[in-house]
């Protein structure tokens, strides 16, 4: 059947009729060219130029007589209008970003909207270091996180003058340090088991809580007259424990709570508390301890505890996709088939143990009798000497963000001996101003290094195993921990604790 026996005559396309030209069709035909039988190039240029001729003329009219009305209005009915087609092209202005954006399109450039009330945050923009705390979850783990780390720096120094005054010595002493990383090298593999199948937001309230109940028992027995070395121990070995579980947690939380893309910059503002808390903590720890004693500096760590528990339990991390479930040695088995089935994984983290125990032995140990031995210092010099290694680590996290490293692995290697050059500083420059100074490049070069590393792991690591990988990575880096506290009390009783950051 032929086409008028299906559609009505009147809309059946009349063969012989010519083309009606649309609205601005002149110039199309201009540009591309096609060669319209109805108009040729000519009679097309010469309409289309005499049509703008006549748009701008009579818009030029328009402006004109706008402008003779405006001068015979007062100044102020003028500011007044001047301010409401402000405020009406603000609202098209955000109205068509609206519509674009329920559109998908892009966000245009140029001129920028106005910031809706209550919402400025969102459309300012913001340094590339504090864009994670946009969001209000990672605020909160943050803010949580620093308390937290401020308590324990403060109670860093407090701890090893504790020791001393109950009499204890460099073995004593060593002895504190090795309970610690004992118990977390036990439980680490444990721990990030755990964190992978438990909600790590409960896991890190859980730790918080049990670890202010620790050091507010030290507290009051400090107070009391009946703390003794065994109760240091203990707490020790409890504080290692909990941050067994709570390091695979911490490490594996953060990509719940910021986006992918600003990843370095999240782990950047988390070791950034870390800093901020290493330069003050160890200034209250020292002005805590010599002028209350170390039982102050442990009841102010326990009410930190404490608030950064409530903190992280008004986050609202993203739970994880349940699956079938196996044991928790066989998901261990896992978390190790996955670190030794990368290279440049258990690669890293055997160089990293070495560090690791070095830094342990000379820090934990060899500083605290450099202070006191070679320098003459007490607790506070001990905190100023402590506070320099925040300095070095806020700034080394705050440039760290700001660039974008393309070749992180060979940064990370550069930046470990750069930890060796400042451990040369400490034992070949004995003074205040060189401790200072070596401190300062230590934290620099720690905090880098920690960056890269916890984002390489965080990017390259898939997310069901995190927390798992996360433990092996502090178990493997950890493994050499319990003994350098013990070889470095030996080398500092019979050499000098400047013989010790020499060695290491």
């Amino acid at each position: 059947m032929g086409t008028s026996s299906r559609i009505p005559h009147r809309l059946a396309p009349h063969r012989s009729a010519p083309r009606r030209h649309r609205r601005g069709d002149a110039h199309r035909v201009l540009r591309r060219g096609d060669g319209h039988s109805s108009r040729n190039r000519s009679s097309a240029r010469a309409g289309y130029v005499d049509h703008v001729r006549h748009r701008d003329a009579h818009r030029s009219s328009e402006r004109a007589e706008r402008s003779r009305r405006g001068q015979r209005r007062s100044p102020a009915s003028r500011l007044d209008r001047r301010r409401a087609r402000a405020r009406c092209g603000g609202r098209r202005i955000r109205a068509d970003h609206r519509a674009r954006a329920r559109a998908g399109y892009p966000a245009r450039g140029g001129r920028r909207s106005r910031a809706r009330r209550g919402d400025t945050i969102s459309l300012v923009r913001l340094p590339r270091i504090v864009e994670p705390l946009r969001h209000r979850d990672f605020r909160l783990l943050w803010t949580g996180q620093t308390l937290t780390l401020l308590g324990s720096f403060v109670s860093n120094i407090a701890f090893p003058f504790q020791v001393l005054q109950l009499g204890g010595s460099a073995f004593e002493l060593g002895a504190f340090v090795s309970a610690f990383t004992g118990a977390s090298l036990v439980f680490l593999l444990i721990g990030g088991a755990v964190a992978d199948r438990v909600p790590r937001r409960t896991l890190i309230i859980t730790t918080e809580l049990a670890s202010g109940v620790t050091v507010g028992s030290m507290a009051i027995l400090g107070f009391a007259g009946a703390l003794q070395m065994w109760h240091l121990y203990v707490a020790a070995a409890c504080f290692g424990a909990a941050s067994a579980f709570s390091v695979p947690a911490l490490g594996a939380i953060i990509p719940e709570l910021v986006p992918d893309e600003i990843l370095v910059a999240g782990n950047a503002v988390q070791g950034l508390s870390r800093q901020s808390a290493r330069v003050g903590g160890p200034i209250v720890g020292g002005l805590l301890v010599a002028t209350a004693g170390p039982a102050a500096a442990f009841a102010f760590n326990a009410v930190t505890f404490f608030l950064s528990a409530g903190a992280v339990a008004l986050t609202r991390a993203r739970p994880l996709v349940s699956e079938a479930r196996r044991s928790i040695p066989g998901e261990i088995r896992e978390g190790f088939a996955f670190v030794f089935s990368v290279q440049w994984l258990w690669v890293t983290i055997f160089g990293w143990s070495l560090i690791v125990a070095a830094f342990i032995g000379a820090i934990a140990v060899a500083l605290p009798l450099l202070v006191t031995t070679v320098l003459g210092g007490g607790a506070v010099t001990y905190g100023i000497i402590s506070a320099g290694v925040g300095v070095g680590e806020a700034i080394g996290a705050t440039a760290i963000a700001q660039v974008r490293i393309r070749r992180s692995g060979v940064a990370m290697y550069l930046l470990g001996a750069l930890m060796g050059v400042s451990f040369f500083i400490y034992g070949l420059v004995p003074t205040v101003p060189g401790a200072l100074l070596a401190s300062a490049i230590n934290g620099l070069s720690f905090a880098c290094f920690g960056v890269l590393w916890v984002t390489a792991l965080q990017v390259h690591v898939p997310r069901r195993l995190l927390g798992r990988v996360t433990s092996v990575d502090y178990f493997g880096g950890t493994l050499l921990a319990p003994i350098a506290p013990i070889g470095a009390a030996f080398l500092a009783q019979s050499q000098g604790p400047a013989f010790v950051f020499i060695v290491a």
